[in-house]
Formats: C-alpha cells, sequence, structure tokens
C-alpha cells in the first residue's frame, strides 16, 4: 500500500480537528460523487490515486488502454462527454498537486478545483458537486505532499554524491544538448521547482490530429517521486526510465552512449525514489486498522454538520462511512471485537435515522453515544 503523507500529520495536527479536509478525505473514497455506472462499479477517487499515488492495475475493458490509464472521455461514464478520439491517458500521481498546476495530462485546466469539478461532472457524470464538497475535496488534496527524499535536498540537487553513477548522470541531467535547442533535462524539470516548469510542450510523444495541430502538447510531469509512478509518458506508453531515457536519446539523436544512458537513468531512480514508498503494517497497525482510523475521523465531520443541521452532506458521509465500515468488518484480526463494531455502525445508522427524521436533538445524543463506544473499542 502506497504511504500517504500528509502535511497537516507532518506539522502534528489531527484530522478530527479539521472537518473540512476530513470531509475532503471521505468524499475521496465515495462512490456517491459520481454518476451511475461509476458508482455500480465502486469506483472512489482513490480507484485511481491510490492513498495519493495511482494504481496502475486498474483497468477497465474497452476503457482502459492499458492498465493504470483510461479514456475518460470516450463517452463510457458520460455519453455526452464522448469525443470521439482514442485518447486514453495514464493516471497521474497526485502527490505534490498543490505544486504541479496546470492539470489534465494536457495542461488544459488551470485550477485544481474547475478539474476537479470536470472529473466529478464531466468525465463521470456525477451529479453537479456543492460549493461544500469541492471546497473539501480541494482541501483535502492540497495535503499531499511528496515522499520525503533524502537523497536529494531542498533545490533539487544531489544531497550525497557517493554513488559515482549517479552523479555523473546529474551532470547529464544538467548538460545542455544541440538535439533539444541547447537545453538540458533540467531546463524542463526545473529541480528547484519540483522538477517541472509548469509549462506545457510537444515532444514528439503522439501525431497531431491534423496539420498544424497543437494536439501533441503535455504538461511537464514533476520527476519526484517518479521511480513509483510506472508506466511513463501521458499514453503510458513508456514501461521503465531507462525506455524514458532511450527515448529521449533516440528522437533528438543526443549520442548518448551505454554507459551515459545508465549513468542517467541512476539519477532519475535517485531523484524519483523515497526513503519509505510504502506503508508498515504490524499485528497493531493493521489494515483494518488504518481503515477504521480513517472511517471514526470521517465521522467526526458530524461535529460541525449537526449543528449546523446539513442534513444532505451528513447523509452523504454517513452513507458512506456505514457501507466501509459494515464492509471492513470482515478484514477485522481480532474478531473478539467484532460486535463491538457493528455496534458502532448501527449507532451511525442510529444518527442518520434520527437526521431523517428532522430530530437534531437525538441526532446529537446518539453521536456523543457514538463516541463513548468507540473511546471504550
Amino acid at each position: 500500500m502506497p504511504l500517504l503523507v500528509l502535511n497537516f500529520e507532518e506539522k502534528g495536527i489531527d484530522e478530527a480537528d479539521l472537518p473540512l479536509v476530513a470531509y475532503g478525505d471521505m468524499l475521496f473514497d465515495s462512490p456517491q460523487i459520481f454518476g451511475d455506472k461509476a458508482e455500480a462499479l465502486g469506483i472512489i477517487c482513490a480507484t485511481c490515486h491510490n492513498r495519493s499515488d495511482i494504481d496502475n492495475r486498474f483497468f477497465i475493458p474497452g476503457v482502459s488502454h492499458r492498465p493504470g490509464g483510461a479514456d475518460v472521455d470516450g463517452g463510457f461514464f458520460n455519453a455526452i462527454f464522448n469525443d470521439f478520439q482514442d485518447d486514453a491517458l495514464d493516471t497521474p500521481s497526485l502527490r505534490g498537486i498543490r505544486f504541479t498546476a496546470p492539470y489534465g495530462r494536457d495542461g488544459r485546466i488551470a485550477s485544481l478545483r474547475e478539474f476537479t469539478r470536470n472529473v466529478i461532472v464531466s468525465e463521470f457524470g456525477g451529479a453537479e458537486p456543492t460549493p461544500f464538497m469541492l471546497d473539501a475535496l480541494i482541501a483535502y488534496m492540497n495535503e499531499f505532499d511528496f515522499l520525503p527524499n533524502s537523497k536529494i535536498d531542498r533545490f533539487g540537487e544531489l544531497a550525497d554524491r557517493s554513488d559515482a553513477s549517479v552523479t555523473r548522470g546529474e551532470a547529464l541531467f544538467n548538460a545542455p544538448f544541440e538535439g533539444i535547442a541547447g537545453k538540458s533535462c533540467a531546463s524542463c524539470h526545473v529541480p528547484a521547482t519540483n522538477f517541472t516548469d509548469n509549462r506545457r510542450y510537444d515532444i514528439g510523444s503522439v501525431n497531431g490530429n491534423y496539420d498544424g495541430s497543437r494536439g501533441g502538447q503535455f504538461d511537464t510531469p514533476t520527476l519526484i517521486n517518479v521511480k513509483y509512478t510506472a508506466p511513463y509518458f501521458h499514453d503510458g506508453s513508456l514501461p521503465t526510465l531507462g525506455s524514458v531515457v532511450d527515448w529521449f536519446n533516440s528522437m533528438y539523436a543526443l549520442g548518448l552512449e551505454d554507459g551515459q544512458r545508465a549513468d542517467l537513468t541512476a539519477c532519475l531512480e535517485t531523484i524519483g525514489g523515497a526513503d519509505e514508498p510504502y506503508e508498515r503494517f504490524d499485528d497493531k497497525a493493521t489494515p483494518f486498522a488504518l481503515a477504521f482510523a480513517e472511517l471514526t475521523t470521517f465521522a467526526t465531520t458530524l461535529e460541525a454538520l449537526i449543528p449546523a443541521r446539513d442534513t444532505f452532506h451528513a447523509n452523504l458521509m454517513l452513507d458512506a462511512v456505514i457501507t466501509d465500515l459494515r464492509q471492513d468488518i470482515s478484514a477485522m484480526g481480532n474478531r473478539d471485537r467484532i460486535d463491538q463494531v457493528i455496534e458502532l455502525a448501527v449507532g451511525l445508522s442510529a444518527i442518520r435515522s434520527a437526521i431523517d427524521a428532522d430530530n437534531w436533538d437525538l441526532a446529537a445524543s446518539e453521536w456523543q453515544a457514538f463516541k463513548i463506544k468507540k473511546n471504550r473499542l
């Protein structure tokens, strides 16, 4: 499971104290924000963007051209959004997304808020999200951080040059090449700005749709944590970072010899690496414990939603949490606690019933009872 690094957690802030972020976290795991087809398939934001990273196993026949990608504007989810083009895209990582505008592989949307709304409504055919839902999703995604990598410093330079191959690769990364008009890899993947320049280019990775077409322009992706986001290019056509180096060497006649290509690849793998890329689990820190902590944190948004008597957003959250909690019970390692977890699910259902009956005093009372039971677990 990919490690999720959240800015507020690194600062020691509890998500339960950030109701807007917590609600956005819940929406990121809710199939109800998408259209009927996506919801029926159980697709959520995290299906493709697994814990802010990617899931390169994602595949829907007829929609995905290869695992890890999809033609989201092909009309399968939303017929009115069909562009009648075979233009499946590889799923991008969302790590550090607040630093990587513009959005969309071709950089067609400047605003993360607009892009998120476009995904929900246009791509997946979901209902128009409320302003609060968009506020929450953006607040949550803006907390996604890159995985720490002690091998590069804050300026994007190597912090340790003891590996001769990587050091030689860094020199090549910064070296100008005649084949690309005197530019270097670092000209676009600027080390000091998260290895991107936030611009778009046509590097020749796709043929234009017609003479003079600018359809081959794509945004410069960050190289931070790129080691874990294979395959590469906008369409996922290259399987390794080594194949990316080979493609550029061939496409632009860079003249790199075998050893130089190996050095440059080693540099990219170092830049794109991480100190700890995956979650660590043990007898206590289990996948269920992680899921349970997330779900009960989502429920804490009731602290704000009940006083506001916000029926719509409270029920949207409760539906997601109750459903997931019941499903996750089967993954519990401690079978002796199952009845207590079921009791918590029943308690959330009681809150939902009170809200539906417009009995907010009862909803508040049931919420207090839920917190007591949860603390005893």
